[in-house]
Protein backbone atom coordinates (compact mmCIF):
# COMPACT_ATOMS: atom_id res chain seq x y z
CA UNK A 1 0.00 0.00 0.00
CA UNK A 2 2.49 2.59 0.80
CA UNK A 3 4.12 1.86 -2.43
CA UNK A 4 1.39 3.03 -4.14
CA UNK A 5 1.10 5.70 -2.47
CA UNK A 6 4.33 6.86 -2.26
CA UNK A 7 4.14 6.22 -6.66
CA UNK A 8 0.94 8.26 -6.77
CA UNK A 9 2.59 11.52 -4.95
CA UNK A 10 5.51 11.00 -6.53
CA UNK A 11 3.63 11.40 -10.03
CA UNK A 12 1.95 14.15 -8.89
CA UNK A 13 4.97 16.11 -7.80
CA UNK A 14 6.57 15.69 -11.16
CA UNK A 15 3.43 16.52 -13.01
CA UNK A 16 3.27 20.04 -11.23
CA UNK A 17 6.91 20.51 -11.76
CA UNK A 18 6.22 20.19 -15.57
CA UNK A 19 3.61 22.77 -15.24
CA UNK A 20 5.73 24.90 -13.20
CA UNK A 21 8.81 24.47 -15.21
CA UNK A 22 6.22 26.19 -18.37
CA UNK A 23 7.49 23.87 -21.28
CA UNK A 24 10.70 23.87 -20.46
CA UNK A 25 11.12 20.03 -19.96
CA UNK A 26 15.21 19.76 -19.47
CA UNK A 27 16.58 18.46 -16.62
CA UNK A 28 17.90 21.43 -15.04
CA UNK A 29 14.31 22.88 -15.26
CA UNK A 30 12.59 20.00 -13.73
CA UNK A 31 14.97 20.03 -10.83
CA UNK A 32 14.49 23.67 -10.34
CA UNK A 33 10.75 23.22 -10.11
CA UNK A 34 11.16 20.01 -8.20
CA UNK A 35 12.79 22.81 -6.08
CA UNK A 36 11.27 25.04 -5.69
CA UNK A 37 7.25 24.69 -6.22
CA UNK A 38 4.57 26.71 -6.92
CA UNK A 39 2.19 25.43 -4.18
CA UNK A 40 2.25 23.11 -1.65
CA UNK A 41 0.90 19.31 -2.59
CA UNK A 42 -1.61 17.62 -0.52
CA UNK A 43 -0.69 14.07 -1.06
CA UNK A 44 -1.78 10.88 -0.03
CA UNK A 45 1.62 10.56 2.36
CA UNK A 46 2.00 13.60 3.48
CA UNK A 47 1.32 17.38 3.03
CA UNK A 48 4.33 18.56 0.37
CA UNK A 49 5.38 21.83 1.09
CA UNK A 50 9.25 21.32 -0.28
CA UNK A 51 9.87 17.69 -1.01
CA UNK A 52 13.24 17.96 -2.34
CA UNK A 53 15.50 21.14 -2.24
CA UNK A 54 19.41 21.50 -3.90
CA UNK A 55 20.84 18.90 -0.58
CA UNK A 56 17.91 16.83 -0.14
CA UNK A 57 16.54 14.89 -2.82
CA UNK A 58 14.46 12.18 -0.56
CA UNK A 59 10.87 13.05 -0.52
CA UNK A 60 10.25 11.48 2.67
CA UNK A 61 12.25 11.16 6.47
CA UNK A 62 12.43 8.81 8.69
CA UNK A 63 9.50 9.90 11.26
CA UNK A 64 7.26 9.58 8.12
CA UNK A 65 7.43 5.41 8.20
CA UNK A 66 6.09 2.67 9.80
CA UNK A 67 6.09 -0.78 10.49
CA UNK A 68 3.38 -3.22 10.11
CA UNK A 69 1.59 -6.01 8.04
CA UNK A 70 -1.99 -6.74 6.56
CA UNK A 71 -3.91 -9.71 8.22
CA UNK A 72 -7.19 -10.87 7.47
CA UNK A 73 -8.33 -7.43 6.09
CA UNK A 74 -6.77 -5.26 9.02
CA UNK A 75 -3.72 -3.48 9.10
CA UNK A 76 -1.38 -4.62 12.24
CA UNK A 77 1.18 -2.09 13.41
CA UNK A 78 4.71 -3.55 14.27
CA UNK A 79 4.88 -0.71 17.15
CA UNK A 80 1.77 -0.08 19.39
CA UNK A 81 3.29 3.98 19.43
CA UNK A 82 2.94 3.67 15.50
CA UNK A 83 -0.85 2.38 15.66
CA UNK A 84 -1.71 5.44 18.16
CA UNK A 85 0.07 7.83 15.53
CA UNK A 86 -1.87 6.54 12.58
CA UNK A 87 -4.30 9.25 12.01
CA UNK A 88 -1.48 12.24 12.16
CA UNK A 89 -0.02 13.77 9.12
CA UNK A 90 3.21 13.20 9.60
CA UNK A 91 5.50 15.99 7.52
CA UNK A 92 9.16 15.36 6.34
CA UNK A 93 11.03 16.74 8.69
CA UNK A 94 14.89 18.25 7.96
CA UNK A 95 17.87 16.21 7.85
CA UNK A 96 19.10 18.30 11.04
CA UNK A 97 15.56 17.47 13.31
CA UNK A 98 16.16 13.59 12.46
Amino acid sequence: MMAAAQTYDAIQLLLRAMFDARHDLSGPALKAALEDPSATYRGVVTTYERAFSPTDHDAISENMLWLGTWHGHERDYFYKDDERKATVIRRKQSAAAS
